[in-house]
């Protein structure tokens, strides 16, 4: 266990994106806790002991990852009900159920209010995703008692398309991961919205991916090339490079990273050019490459950007595998930043938008999103 959190301490200390006092620091604390570590310690009280140290440095995907942890960021899988809910004025309401889910089994629907959840006196979203047993809710004035049971859920981060009226689409961005963002396929799907007269863009739930998909999306509504910003390593010294290219492959992205300190992200001319109202919509839940996606397009006038802050975790982490801990274990090491244009590190900060919006409860229990409501007006 000791050579494991050493390991840690040691990828800290080579690649974390700047090495200012306060990481020093962190460092030689980290250094002496895997000392002291017992030597009978378990993966648990391990990973306990890194992640609280880990979090004191209040930096984004710095973290120690489970092989369920892992899976479910890399490939949307994991347990639970399927239950997706958010809290509205004193409500917890359903407003989503994953397809196949337990949730979806058990009968539950979008606009359900969860009243109790059997075995917790306390009621929130993550108990509603992961919790097992009885769950009493409420839908139209009736009280509902139902079995609900985790199972394996692989959740559709593919981007979804949807006509919400004869001059409104709604296009979802659940994630920018590259397998959804081909250059054919999603040329195809800018064809069936490019003659739409308003498009709404939803990034709300939009956790990050791969640069160079956001950049193919963003592009759309750019409508030409332009630099965005850039990728920056402050400690190391080597050349920096004007544009990233049109790549998506893991690998290429990483020689980068390993080649040059700094890298432009600028958006590409071959992914058509919506020229449609457009409105993107946030929340404290849009996060990484998504944030930036947002940043740039609040920047660039063409629309309107509403919601809540984004979550301000833009750095570039490197995932590292803990072999001391066992198969699937690995630490995410952030290594570089963003920095757009206008020399705005988003780090910490988010994104903010131009109109704040609130989910209306009314229209939330009949399993209507009032942000769309909204957005659509």
């Amino acid at each position: 266990m000791r050579d494991a959190y050493q390991s840690v301490c040691e990828l800290t200390e080579e690649h974390f994106y700047k090495y200012d006092p306060p990481v020093q620091n962190w460092v030689k604390r980290c250094h002496r806790q895997a000392a002291r570590l017992p030597s009978f310690a378990s993966v648990s009280v391990l990973m306990q002991d890194l992640q609280d140290l880990m979090a004191e440095m209040r930096v984004s995907h710095f973290q120690i990852y489970t092989p369920a942890e892992d899976k479910r960021v890399w490939q949307g899988e994991g347990i639970d009900t399927g239950i997706r809910a958010r809290y509205i004025e004193d409500h917890l309401v359903i407003y989503r159920i994953e397809a196949g889910s337990g949730g979806a089994k058990a009968g539950l629907r979008a606009g359900d209010a969860i009243l109790a959840i059997e075995g917790t006196d306390q009621v929130t979203p993550w108990g509603a995703a992961r919790r097992a047993g009885q769950f009493k809710v409420q839908r139209s004035g009736e009280v509902l008692t139902v079995a609900v049971e985790p199972e394996q859920v692989v959740v559709d981060l593919a981007p979804k398309l949807t006509r919400l009226s004869p001059n409104a689409m709604l296009l979802v961005l659940p994630s920018f991961r590259s397998e959804y963002f081909m250059p054919e396929e999603w040329r195809a799907m800018v064809g069936q919205f490019i003659n739409s007269k308003h498009l709404i863009v939803d990034v709300r739930e939009n956790a990050g991916g791969n640069f160079v998909a956001m950049l193919r999306a963003l592009s759309t509504l750019h409508c030409a090339e332009k630099r965005i910003g850039k990728i920056s390593q402050p400690r190391k010294n080597l050349p920096t490079k004007q544009n990233i290219e049109d790549n998506t492959q893991d690998d290429y992205q990483i020689r980068e990273l390993d080649t040059y300190a700094e890298v432009g992200l600028q958006t590409f001319s071959t992914y058509g050019c919506y020229l449609g109202r457009v409105t993107v919509l946030i929340s404290n839940e849009t996060s990484s490459t998504a944030e930036i996606f947002a940043d740039s397009f609040k920047n660039s006038k063409r629309g309107r950007v509403w919601g809540q802050p984004t979550a301000g975790e833009v750095v570039l982490a490197v995932w590292y595998s803990l072999p001391a801990l066992g198969e699937g274990y690995s630490v995410s090491i952030p290594e570089a930043v963003y920095v757009s244009e206008r020399g705005d590190d988003l780090e910490g900060k988010g994104v903010w938008p131009e109109r704040e919006l609130h989910y209306d409860l009314r229209q939330a229990l009949q399993g209507i999103d009032s942000w769309l409501v909204e957005a659509s007006q």
